[in-house]
């Protein structure tokens, strides 16, 4: 009898039983978007001329400001734990984006560090979608209910 509750109840679990290295991860992945962002900015008219390959001239203009903002904001968030899976959902386009019209121009090489940046953070963002954002975030010091 015994046997069968314990079958029936399986162990709930969630982000906060992750390794701590991960929350490191976490925490890298963050301050690089972070990082990326501010980068954007500085090289505005850089960035400028790789979307006029691409896109017309009217969406043209937020394009830098609106990816350099959600690189600042969300790896912000991403680096301190708050509203992660929400923060790497917004993070997915841009970087999604990169993979596949940024760097497409550029070929598959092994020499396009760009491309594959892109594709290992893209990777990292699909992850921590799944795994979550870890014991040290503030989702899981403040949002989560403690036992």
């Amino acid at each position: 009898m015994a046997f069968t509750q314990e079958v029936s109840h399986p162990v709930q679990r969630n982000s906060a039983s992750n390794p701590v290295w991960m929350d490191g991860l976490r925490i890298l992945l963050g301050l690089f978007l972070f990082i990326k962002g501010v980068m954007f900015l500085e090289y505005t008219s850089d960035v400028f001329l790789v979307f006029s390959q691409n896109q017309d001239f009217i969406s043209l203009q937020k394009a830098p400001v609106l990816t350099s903002t959600v690189h600042i904001v969300g790896g912000l968030m991403i680096a301190m734990g708050f509203l992660t899976r929400l923060a790497l959902l917004c993070q997915m386009p841009v970087v999604l984006g990169a993979v596949l019209l940024v760097n497409r121009h550029r070929g598959l090489h092994l020499e396009n560090t760009e491309l594959w940046i892109s594709v290992a953070v893209l990777g990292l963002l699909l992850f921590f979608m799944i795994m979550g954002p870890g014991r040290y975030s503030v989702d899981n010091k403040v949002l989560r209910k403690q036992k």
